[in-house]
């Protein structure tokens, strides 16, 4: 199974609960959109747009939105949830609108877990209308779970099925941005935090999101399973006394228009 897939089947499964687990996402979705600043009547792409956050965010502005996800589960779950808005299953980098459909397009934490997030970029940008406006997040680096990420790879070594711990940017956004043509860009960072309030909610969080105890126990030998855990809690435990288990979230927004 490739990265890809792997992430479809992460959010197949759990589309129903997605914004419990993924906490940060309506609170990003919002400032995702007030990064746009987009006019009420724009005509609005939400590309992977999940549950809606940004979508939603959008509607409230008076936006005309539609949102697509590759993922059916998330499709009917939107269509459901926000009946205002055109719901329509789609590949990013095979986008089945004409050419300048749209005013503006955004992309919450999409490019990171694309196999090709340059040809997303290019039909982004064959979408929008000449003076159009692209807004992506993109997850940043989280530098206090280090310790989590060098265990996973450690336990899990490449091409191995380790939970994912945190995305890896495939490619300078900025960069691809502007090798698709778009001018004007724009960034700003922005941050949250969460603190959890124990190694064993740390535990049952991660069980959540990335299946960790199923990983741990289908993958791994008995004595390197009870080897994974006694380190998890050893690190667990030394994250929760040396100022707290914080889940912080960081990522970047990038803003550019095509040329008009």
């Amino acid at each position: 199974m490739t990265e890809a897939n792997t992430h479809m089947r992460w959010f197949e499964d759990h589309a129903d609960h997605y914004e419990e687990l993924a906490m940060y996402a309506a609170d990003f979705g919002q400032r995702l959109i007030d990064f746009v600043d987009p006019a009420p009547a724009t005509r609005l792409l939400d590309v992977g747009a999940g549950r809606g956050a940004a979508a939603r965010a959008a509607v409230a502005r008076g936006c005309v939105v539609t949102a697509i996800d590759v993922t059916p589960a998330m499709v009917r779950r939107l269509a459901a949830d926000v009946p205002e808005i055109i719901v329509r299953q789609m590949d990013v980098t095979r986008l089945d609108f004409s050419r300048g459909t749209f005013d503006t397009v955004v992309a919450a934490d999409v490019l990171e877990i694309l196999e090709d997030p340059a040809a997303a970029v290019a039909e982004i940008r064959r979408v929008l209308a000449p003076g159009g406006t692209v807004a992506l997040s993109v997850n940043g680096a989280r530098a206090r779970w280090e310790w989590l990420t060098l265990l996973a790879q450690e336990f899990w070594p490449a091409p191995g099925p380790a939970p994912v711990v945190d995305a890896a940017t495939p490619a300078d956004p900025a960069a691809l941005l502007a090798e698709a043509g778009f001018i004007e860009l724009t960034q700003r960072q922005v941050a949250a935090a969460v603190q959890v309030p124990s190694p064993s909610a740390l535990w049952e969080l991660l069980e959540s999101q990335m299946s960790m105890a199923m990983a741990v126990d289908e993958s791994l030998s008995a004595r390197r399973a009870a080897e994974f855990r006694r380190r998890f809690w050893a690190g667990a435990e030394h994250m929760h006394a040396h100022g707290g288990i914080i889940l912080d979230h960081n990522a970047t927004l990038h803003r550019a228009i095509t040329p008009a």
